[in-house]
């Protein structure tokens, strides 16, 4: 930290009045917090997969010659017991049946098996002869025979590896189906489309996997006024992803964002598989340089922050009704704040190690609904220079090691046709006082959306979201209301109080196609009082965003 050289001139000073120096100043920490993805993404609805089932076998005439069992024999079974079998066929022994009820009775054990997970496996009776009573039922258990990936001939070759999981010979199981040919799918810029055929050999089915390039691009330029009123509230952003371009599944995204008071954010990362199991690694870079405006333009404040991460990601479950994705990102920040009225800096740095669970589930509860979210546990430490120590060590104390918790829950409700019920609930819990750069916010958009962006932040929090929404074709009304509260310091150094409670609602309208997206909503105050990280005070409070995607 560079220490004060000068003195503000009296004009300075009363440029800073006490009014402005009431307001939180951004820094470089909290704008890092303000800019980065905060909003739960909704999970794409699930796609059936295109793999037929075989179809049963025609129904056998009732009448003719009947049998009464004394004995049911099970054989090709290897995957379940014949007790468990003859439980599902229920009591027959005993009872006289004629061709169609013993067929019947191989045919609730092809409806177990496929119950069971196993689409291919069908009960059958062989040749035999009934004259003492045993009858015997043959299982065969659906099993692999080739299995092969085919279609651009630069993707056929890396698509067999993902197919390597299945092996021929192994019996067909949909979990384990549904897995590979789903993660091969989620390749960026892929599509694949799956076809089980008739094996060469009885009771074996072939896997063909065609495997095309869906696109090479893709990208989105938008804007918004989300941004910071200190920093630029009206923004542009350019996204742009290149998917495959070396090997199938890898992924370079490139970002960049521009404020109206020049703040800008840059941001590039990498990402590839690491096996044909879902296993995915990511390397990141992001930049971001701000200079302060508005009221606190005097200051000539500016300020850098610099994030360098490195990160697995692993799908646990992938399935079609539920997913469970295990990721672990080491972080480094480096956070440089100027303030050029004063002549001072300061300088950070941290490096922490999120851990995280990401979950979907799918649902028919009550006309159905989909259930999504995150948990995830940060350990870190924090690093000041030798000239933020002492004053850190006799106030926030935030120097060293800290943890957080962070959840974040949703969940969409269908209600009846077009409308839905969507609530949302985040939480932050730390074990000591953080540093900006980690807080728990509560204004702006993706927030108590009544509030400000850089409003209500503190180390322990949670915030209550709800939307009533109806869909108009390409339209979507809805009228919301949000709620927080948040705990500023955890361990508070003064008598200032120490809990902030925001509230509001209010209506909004999103509009999406294929190509374009744009929303907007006001939302009043009904808790919490005036802003005070702005000294604006009007009502309503407007959001507005518009995207073109190519």
């Amino acid at each position: 930290m560079k220490p004060a050289l000068t003195f503000l001139t009296t004009a300075t000073l009363l440029s800073i009045g006490a009014p402005v120096l009431a307001q939180q100043r951004p820094d470089a920490g909290l704008l890092l917090q303000e800019n980065g993805p905060r909003a739960l993404r909704e999970p794409a609805p699930a796609a059936p997969l295109p793999i037929p089932t075989p179809a049963p076998p025609p129904q056998a005439a009732p009448g003719g010659v009947t049998v009464t069992l004394k004995q049911i024999t099970i054989t090709g079974n290897t995957l379940i017991a014949q007790e468990e079998l003859l439980r599902a066929i229920g009591p027959a022994l005993g009872k006289t049946y004629d061709f169609a009820g013993l067929s019947a009775l191989a045919d609730s054990i092809s409806t177990y098996y496929r119950a069971a997970g196993y689409p291919f496996a069908r009960a059958y009776l062989p040749q035999q002869d009934l004259q003492q009573g045993a009858l015997r039922i043959e299982v065969l258990e659906g099993r692999y025979g080739q299995i092969t990936a085919h279609g651009d001939a630069d993707l056929s070759a890396p698509g067999q590896r993902f197919l390597s999981p299945l092996r021929p010979g192994s019996v067909i199981e949909s979990s384990a189906l549904e897995r590979v040919t789903l993660i091969l799918d989620d390749q960026p810029g892929i599509k694949s489309i799956p076809v089980v055929r008739p094996g060469r050999e009885v009771g074996t089915g072939d896997l063909a996997v065609e495997v095309r390039r869906d696109h090479r691009y893709a990208g989105e330029i938008g804007v918004d006024n989300d941004g910071n009123r200190y920093t630029g509230r009206n923004r542009v952003h350019v996204n742009l992803d290149v998917d495959s371009p070396f090997t199938l599944g890898d992924q370079l995204v490139m970002q960049g964002m521009y404020t109206n008071e020049r703040m800008w954010f840059g941001a590039l990362s990498y990402a590839l598989p690491l096996n044909a199991h879902g296993l995915r690694g990511r390397v990141g870079y992001t930049h971001s340089y701000y200079t302060l405006a508005d009221s606190f333009a005097a200051l000539d404040a500016t300020g850098t922050a610099d994030v360098g991460s490195a990160g697995l990601s692993y799908p646990l479950v992938r399935s079609q009704r539920y997913n469970l994705t295990l990721s672990g990102t080491l972080e480094h920040k480096r956070l440089h704040d100027r303030q050029g009225a004063t002549d001072s800096s300061s300088d950070k740095s941290s490096n922490s190690l999120p851990l995280a669970l990401n979950f979907d589930l799918r649902d028919t509860l009550l006309g159905g609904g989909v259930t999504y979210g995150a948990i995830s546990w940060t350990p870190g430490r924090l690093q000041l220079d030798a000239d933020l120590v002492p004053n850190d060590a006799l106030t926030a104390r935030t120097a060293g090691h800290f943890s957080k918790w962070n959840l974040d829950l949703a969940r969409i409700q269908s209600l009846t046709s077009g409308l839905d019920l969507y609530g949302r609930v985040s939480a932050q819990w730390a074990d000591k006082n953080l540093d900006s750069s980690q807080k728990f916010g509560l204004g702006g958009r993706n927030g108590v959306r009544a509030y400000p962006s850089g409003e209500g932040y503190g180390d322990s929090g949670a915030l209550a979201q709800l939307e009533l929404r109806y869909a108009v074709g390409a339209f979507v009304p809805y009228v919301f209301f949000d709620t927080g509260r948040v705990s500023v310091n955890r361990a508070p150094w003064t008598a200032d109080a120490n809990h902030r409670t925001l509230a509001g609602g209010g209506a909004g309208l999103r509009y999406a196609n294929r190509a374009i997206s744009a929303s907007v909503l006001l939302a009043w105050r009904t808790r919490g009082g005036a802003p005070r990280s702005e000294p604006r005070d009007g009502q309503p409070v407007v959001w507005a965003n518009a995207a073109y995607r190519f």
